[in-house]
């Protein structure tokens, strides 16, 4: 009776990864077209019926919506900067905290192979500092193509 119980066991430990990992994000996939294609259906019979009407319709209308827009330069510079935030700030207090477990317990004085956990926090800081340099490459490049746009202006201003 027990080995049909241990059956079902590895039955679902085998399902629910492949349920998560393959079938979730199909559905998600999905439902995601299924929304954008019901998007376009309306805005097509929208179209159709003013067209026959013949009224005309705003450009905006076409316009991609809000939750599709593209993102200008400094969204993504700030999306940069949050991820360096947010990376970095993991990595210093999985650091902080496992430096504090672990000499509170007295691991790292019995088994010096445990300050090998180090090396998440290490990399975490290492992806933050990475994302703060292209940050900070990006905006100096951003902002000195505006700053440049900015003395034009000024010096035609002046000019007139």
């Amino acid at each position: 009776m027990s080995d049909g119980w241990y059956t079902i066991g590895k039955m679902f430990e085998t399902l629910i990864p492949i349920s998560i990992c393959v079938v979730l994000p199909l559905i998600i996939i999905a439902l995601v077209l299924r929304n954008r294609r019901h998007e376009v259906d309306k805005k097509t019979e929208l179209m159709m019926k003013a067209i026959e009407n013949g009224a005309t319709l705003d450009p905006a209308f076409f316009q991609p919506t809000s939750c599709c827009r593209m993102k200008t330069v400094k969204d993504k510079l700030m999306g940069w900067l949050l991820a360096g935030c947010i990376t970095t700030g993991l990595g210093v207090m999985l650091g902080v905290v496992l430096a504090f477990a672990l000499s509170s317990s007295g691991i790292l004085q019995s088994d010096p192979s445990s300050a090998l956990l180090f090396i998440i926090p290490a990399v975490l800081i290492g992806i933050g500092i990475a994302f703060f340099i292209v940050y900070f490459i990006g905006k100096n490049k951003t902002w000195k193509k505006e700053l440049a746009e900015l003395d034009a202006k000024k010096s035609e201003e002046q000019a007139l």
